[in-house]
C-alpha cells in the first residue's frame, strides 16, 4: 500500500494549482443530465439489466488514474473485470500519466478534456479545486437521482471528511480503514524500523543492549559496520523534492507531535521531539553508519540493497520494499521491527494505516453517462462488489463459514492454486483478477473478512512484519488536515507552504551531515520563517481545528487524549499480534 501523506504536498504541482487559481470561477456551470430518475426498491445497478439479467446497453468510459504505477494487465479478460462488465454494462478505458510529475494531470485540466473519472491522490488539492472550479459531479447529487440507496451506505467518518464547503461531496477515497466496520480496533502503523533479525541478535549480545535508545543503536550498528564490510548500517529512504519517508516515521519514534498539548495545531519542525531525531541522524552520519551513498540513493537502489541482505536496519516503509523482503525471506533472512526511542526515553507514537485513502475518484461534468457511472460506483463500493474485487466469487473462491454470514474461507481450489500446489489451479487463479480493481477498494470491510489461510509464507512474512509495533499504532486521522480551498488566502499561504517545504527538502541532508547540526537546523528554521511560516501555521492552525471539528474529536495527538497509557512491550514490539504463525 502506498504512503499515506498526512502534509500538504506540492511538489510538483505548481502547474496545477497555478492554472486553477488564475482561471477564477473558469465560467462553467454543473448540468445534470435529465435520465429519468431510479427507484430505491432495488440495488441502483441492478436497474441496469433486462429480464435475463443481462446489460440493457453497453458503454465505454475512460477512467483516468493519477499514478504511473497503476495497472490491470488481466482487464476484459480475467474473471473479476467481466464480472463488472455483466453487472452493469460497463467497460473501462483506463489511462495513466508515464511519469508522475503532474504534467498529464494539468494538461487534462487546462484543455478542459478531464475524461468520465478521474482518480487522484486524496491529499492532492486539485481534488477540492476541481469541485470548486465546475469540473465534477456532486456525487450526492448523483446518488440522489440515480443510486438512492447508496448514501446509506457510506461510511459517516469519510463521508463527512471529504465534504467539501458548499454540503456535497465529489467522490470516494480508497485504500481507506472507516470506523464503519473496525471502531476501536488499532491497525499496525504505516511505516517503521526493521532490523535484520540475526545481525541484530548478535549485536545486541556483542555491545550488552538491545539498541532502544539512540546510543546503544549506533553502538550496534557500528558493530555491524566494523563486523561486516560489505553491510549497510543503517539504511534511509530516498531523499526527493518531496522530503524523506524515513524522517516522517523516525519523528513518530521520537513522538514528536503535530499539536501543542492544548489541541493547537503546530508544525512538527519546530519541536524539540523533531529537532532531536535530527540530531540523532546526524550522530549517525558522524558514526560512519549512515553510508554517504545513501543520500543520492534512489528507491530502486535501496530495493536492490535490501534484496541482497546487505541492510542491517531500515526505517521506512516496509510496503515499498515488499519483493525485496520476499526475497530475503526466501534466502533465510529476516527483519523484524526494532522499537527506537527518542533521548527521554518515551514510547513511540506512530501512525497507523488508516488514514485518508489513497486515490480519490470523481466523476467529470464531461461525463455523458453519469448515470450509469454512479451505478458502477454503488456497486463497486457495495460489500457485494468489495467481496468481488478482493475475494472472487462466492462458491469459486469462496464460501462462508457460518449462517449469520459473519466469516469467510477461502474454497479447497483457490488455496491449492494460492500455494501452487497444483499447476491448472494455479493458472486458473492467475486469471481470477483478484485485487486488480484497487480504484474502490474498501480496507477496513475487507480487512475484517479476509480469511487468512492459503497464504504463502512469505505473504504471512510480509503481512506480520509491523504487527508487533500495533501497540505503538495510532490513528493519525486528525493531522489530514482539511482546508477551505475556496479561501481567498489559501493559493497565497500554498506558495509560501510549497517554497518551504521544497528547501526543507534540501535542507534536511545539510542538516544530518553538518558539523553543528543545531547551527544548521537553525538556518533551516530561519529561512522558513522569513519566508512566511508563521502565516502557514496560522491558516493551518484554522484548517486543524475543523479536522477536529469532523472527526468529532477535542484532541488529535494520542498521548493527548483521554486514556492514554504508553504501551509496554520488548524490543522488538509485541509478537502476539502476529498472525498465521509465531515467531520464535
Amino acid at each position: 500500500m502506498k504512503l499515506l501523506k498526512s502534509l500538504l504536498t506540492f511538489a510538483g504541482l505548481a502547474t496545477i494549482v497555478s492554472f486553477m487559481t488564475g482561471c477564477g470561477s473558469s465560467g462553467k456551470q454543473v448540468v445534470y443530465p435529465d435520465f429519468e430518475r431510479t427507484p430505491a426498491e432495488l440495488n441502483s445497478w441492478e436497474y441496469l439489466l433486462d429480464e435475463n439479467g443481462k446489460p440493457k446497453e453497453r458503454i465505454t468510459i475512460e477512467w483516468y488514474v493519477n499514478d504511473s504505477t497503476f495497472s490491470w494487465p488481466g482487464y476484459g479478460t480475467d474473471v473479476v473485470s467481466k464480472v463488472i462488465q455483466e453487472k452493469t454494462g460497463v467497460s473501462i478505458k483506463f489511462t495513466t500519466p508515464v511519469t508522475d510529475d503532474g504534467q498529464k494531470l494539468a494538461t487534462l485540466i487546462s484543455g478542459d478534456v478531464l475524461p468520465d473519472v478521474v482518480s487522484i491522490q486524496s491529499w492532492y488539492q486539485q481534488c477540492s479545486q476541481l469541485a470548486n472550479q465546475k469540473y465534477l459531479f456532486a456525487v450526492d447529487e448523483l446518488m440522489d437521482r440515480w443510486a438512492p440507496k447508496m448514501e446509506a451506505t457510506m461510511e459517516e467518518d469519510l463521508w463527512n471528511y471529504f465534504q467539501q464547503g458548499d454540503g456535497h461531496n465529489y467522490g470516494f477515497p480508497n485504500l481507506c480503514f472507516s470506523d464503519n466496520y473496525l471502531s476501536g480496533e488499532q491497525l499496525y502503523p504505516n511505516g517503521g524500523i526493521l532490523v535484520r533479525e540475526d545481525w541484530y541478535k548478535e549485536a545486541c549480545q556483542a555491545i550488552g543492549s538491545d539498541m532502544t535508545t539512540p546510543a546503544s543503536f549506533i553502538a550496534g550498528c557500528e558493530y555491524i559496520k566494523n563486523k561486516y564490510n560489505e553491510s549497510i548500517p543503517f539504511q534511509l529512504d530516498a531523499f526527493t523534492n518531496e522530503g524523506n519517508d524515513s524522517i516522517t516515521w523516525l519523528a513518530q519514534h521520537f513522538a514528536t507531535p503535530f499539536e501543542t498539548e492544548d489541541g493547537v495545531y503546530q508544525d512538527i519542525r519546530t519541536d524539540e521531539h523533531y529537532q532531536q531525531m535530527l540530531r540523532f541522524l546526524n550522530e549517525c552520519n558522524k558514526a560512519g553508519i549512515i553510508k554517504p551513498s545513501n543520500y543520492s540513493d534512489t528507491y530502486a537502489q535501496i530495493k536492490t540493497n535490501i534484496s541482497r541482505g546487505k541492510v542491517f536496519v531500515c526505517a521506512g516503509t516496509p510496503q515499498d520494499y515488499q519483493v525485496a523482503y520476499q526475497n530475503c525471506f526466501n534466502n533465510g533472512i529476516n527483519y523484524i521491527p526494532l522499537v527506537l526511542r527518542n533521548y527521554d526515553g518515551d514510547a513511540p507514537v506512530l501512525q497507523d494505516i488508516s488514514g485518508q485513502g489513497y486515490l480519490f475518484s470523481m466523476i467529470s461534468t464531461n461525463c455523458k453517462r453519469p448515470d450509469i457511472v454512479i451505478k458502477l460506483f454503488d456497486f463497486l463500493h457495495s460489500e457485494e462488489g468489495q467481496r468481488l474485487v478482493a475475494f472472487g466469487i462466492e462458491g469459486e473462491t469462496w464460501e462462508w463459514t457460518d449462517a449469520s454470514k459473519t466469516k469467510i474461507k477461502w474454497t479447497d481450489r483457490y488455496i491449492s492454486g494460492a500455494l501452487q500446489k497444483n499447476e491448472e489451479d494455479a493458472a486458473w487463479l492467475q486469471g481470477y483478477g483478484l485485487n486488480s480493481m484497487t480504484l474502490m477498494m474498501n480496507m477496513s470491510y475487507i480487512f475484517k473478512y479476509k480469511p487468512m489461510e492459503g497464504r504463502k509464507a512469505e505473504y504471512i512474512y510480509i503481512d506480520n512484519q509491523k504487527r508487533p509495533l500495533t501497540p505503538y499504532s495510532y490513528d493519525f486521522r486528525p493531522s489530514f488536515l482539511k482546508h477551505d480551498t475556496a479561501h481567498d488566502d489559501f493559493f497565497t499561504i500554498s506558495t509560501k507552504a510549497k517554497k518551504i517545504d521544497t528547501k526543507w527538502s534540501q535542507a534536511l541532508v545539510e542538516i544530518i551531515k553538518a558539523n553543528d547540526y543545531l547551527q544548521a537546523y537553525n538556518n533551516a528554521i530561519s529561512y522558513a520563517n522569513k519566508q512566511g511560516l508563521q502565516d502557514v501555521v496560522d491558516f493551518y492552525k484554522g484548517s486543524y481545528r475543523n479536522t477536529l471539528e469532523v472527526l468529532g474529536l477535542e484532541r488529535g495527538y494520542p498521548t493527548h487524549r483521554e486514556g492514554y497509557v504508553e504501551p509496554q512491550t520488548g524490543p522488538n514490539g509485541d509478537f502476539s499480534y502476529w498472525i498465521g504463525a509465531t515467531h520464535e
